[in-house]
């Protein structure tokens, strides 16, 4: 970065008086944009910094839509907040006028509530689900949905929350036509397959390649276990 970008390299080195010095001649800085088109306040929020985030918004021009501030990979401060899982800094986000929509996408397709599930963060889960009311069908790219990623880490609490408060169709397939079924029993996720299949997961659905979740198990120990439990 440049002399053009020194407020975001401030904020990067916790320099919380230069920035604010920074901010109180130009408050405009709170909004530049630089190399990556990420903002000062992607920047604080990817370092986890709360207080830098306070001082940041505390310059923020007036009714600033954070969902027009995306970096290049089409991020907003809510994905970034959400993927590191500080419920505090989202809450103050989401507190902004306009409203940023929770729902967003990334270029990629991912919602805040991919990201934080992907990363097992889950009081930001639980926050994104029951405060701010996150859908829980929304497709990525791949066409996966949260419940497929929240199987792919083997999280039951998570699928256990998308199943009973965000009303997921359990047996959702992805581009490559896996459940997320499948893509528990592919990862080793034994407990998960089977609690999955409590909640109605249909072992017998095939994916693009004619194979159902247990012939993509990750190996035998993993299907007989899942097999023995789930009594099939």
């Amino acid at each position: 970065m440049s002399d053009k970008y020194l407020v975001h390299e401030s904020v990067l080195a916790k320099k919380h008086l230069l920035v604010e010095n920074l901010l109180l001649e130009k408050p405009r800085l709170a909004v530049l944009q630089d190399e990556d088109q990420r903002t000062p306040l992607h920047w604080a929020c990817s370092i986890n910094d709360e207080p830098m985030v306070d001082l940041i918004l505390k310059y923020l021009p007036k009714n600033t839509d954070l969902d027009e501030l995306v970096d290049a990979s089409g991020w907003t401060p809510v994905h970034i907040t959400s993927s590191i899982g500080n419920v505090g800094i989202l809450n103050k986000l989401m507190k902004l006028d306009p409203t940023p929509d929770i729902n967003l996408k990334t270029n990629q397709g991912t919602t805040a509530l991919h990201l934080s599930i992907s990363k097992q963060r889950n009081e930001m889960v639980k926050e994104l689900i029951e405060i701010y009311k996150c859908l829980g069908r929304i497709r990525d790219s791949k066409s996966m949905t949260p419940l497929h990623r929240a199987s792919c880490i083997g999280s039951i609490p998570i699928i256990l929350l998308l199943v009973d408060q965000a009303h997921v169709n359990v047996n959702a397939q992805d581009s490559d036509g896996w459940t997320s079924l499948h893509h528990a029993m592919a990862e080793g996720h034994g407990d998960a397959a089977v609690k999955l299949v409590e909640l109605g997961a249909d072992p017998l659905i095939q994916n693009n390649d004619g194979l159902t979740a247990q012939q993509v198990a990750v190996d035998e120990s993993v299907l007989h276990y899942f097999q023995k439990l789930a009594g099939i």
